[in-house]
Parts: C-alpha cells; structure tokens; sequence
C-alpha cells in the first residue's frame, strides 16, 4: 500500500538554521498521524514541505506516491490545509465565508455539504453571524469547515487547538476523531500538548528539527 505520506531523509534549511535534519516518517492511508513537539520543532516546515509550498534541501517528500512540488496541482486537488491561523474573512457571515471557499475550489453544488459541515462544528445556530464576532473556538470550528468544504482525502492540521478554550478543544478533537473513524480521512495533526498525542494512531516527536 502506498504511504498517504513518506518523508525519507528530509533536510530544509533556511541560512545557517536546519529546520528539518534528516527527518523521516510515514503515515499510512486513514490514520491520524501526529508531530509533536514544541515551538520552533520544525513542524509547521514539515506540514508545508507536505503542500508542496517548500523546497527540501535534502532527501525526498512524497504523498500518494507523487512530489508535492512537481505534482502540485493535483495534490492541492485532494489535500486540505488548515493553518494556525487560518485566514477567514470577517465581515462574512459563516454561511458566507463556506460559500467563498467553495467557489475558489470551483463547487458549485455545495449547499448541502455546507449544511452538514454545519451541523458536523455545530455552527448552524450561528450561520449568520460574522467570523470578526465569533470566539477562537468558533473561528477554528469554521475554518475547519471551509477546509473541509472541497472533500479533500487528507487534512493537515497546524496546531489547530493553539489559543481555543478548554471545551472548544474537546470538541474540535472530537470532530478530528470523527473524521478518521467515521469518514476514513488521512489526518496529519502537529501539536505542543502531549495529551493531545492520546488521539493519534502513530506520531515522532520533533525537537530542534529532528525525531
């Protein structure tokens, strides 16, 4: 079976600074695959080698098989990226900012996948509101469904529970966990909280840019 991700030997450098040194790992198709460690580990540099955003310096990076910067397009096509911070727009209304994601994606019929995303974070009751007046939870909540909007088959998931209250952090982890179990996703999450590590099927631990 061909690894959803395979880092073998992956070295990025920028100047004099490895952020990455001799890294390799593999995350099997429909697993939830963590990298831990703390700020400044390397993980986010290893999230974006995966979209295809960053050259390596050394060794080899591949999902499904292919070379994220050569077979860009295609990737972007199937893999969805939440970041730290994702970028949401906030004089939209969450009904709004879906609706904006699926159309950058091309989608025309996604009102009905909007609604069950929705329900899936829970914000149906707050469809019109505007993200600038949405809590950290929520705006994580909503970014997690613009991401989703596209049906990718991977998703990255950048620290995504960094400045989200205790509840919120449960829930969002319960609908991560739902994910993978429920709908078979690939999920490859980073995160500094060790407890956090109890949700993931296989992690490395990353420090100063090595496992």
């Amino acid at each position: 079976m061909t690894p959803a991700i395979e880092f073998t030997n992956v070295t990025k450098r920028y100047g004099a600074v490895e952020a990455l040194s001799g890294v390799s790992f593999s995350v099997a198709p429909g697993e939830m695959f963590g990298l831990i460690g703390p700020d400044g580990a390397g993980k986010t540099t290893a999230i974006r080698t995966i979209c295809g955003l960053l050259h390596v310096d050394g060794g080899t990076v591949r999902v499904s098989g292919q070379d994220p910067v050569k077979q860009h397009r295609a990737i972007t096509a199937t893999v969805g990226y939440l970041s730290q911070r994702f970028s949401l727009y906030g004089d939209l209304s969450i009904d709004e900012n879906i609706a904006f994601f699926a159309e950058i994606h091309g989608l025309s019929d996604y009102r009905g996948r909007r609604d069950r995303l929705l329900e899936m974070t829970q914000l149906t009751p707050f469809r019109n509101r505007l993200a600038d007046q949405l809590s950290g939870g929520m705006k994580q909540k909503l970014g997690l469904a613009c991401t989703l909007v596209s049906s990718p088959d991977m998703l990255l998931l950048d620290e995504p529970t960094v400045g989200v209250d205790p509840l919120s952090r449960r829930e969002l982890w319960q609908i991560i966990d739902s994910l993978v179990r429920d709908k078979g996703l690939t999920v490859l999450v980073s995160t500094s909280y060790l407890d956090e590590a109890e949700h993931c099927d296989h992690a490395v631990v990353l420090r100063k840019g090595r496992t």
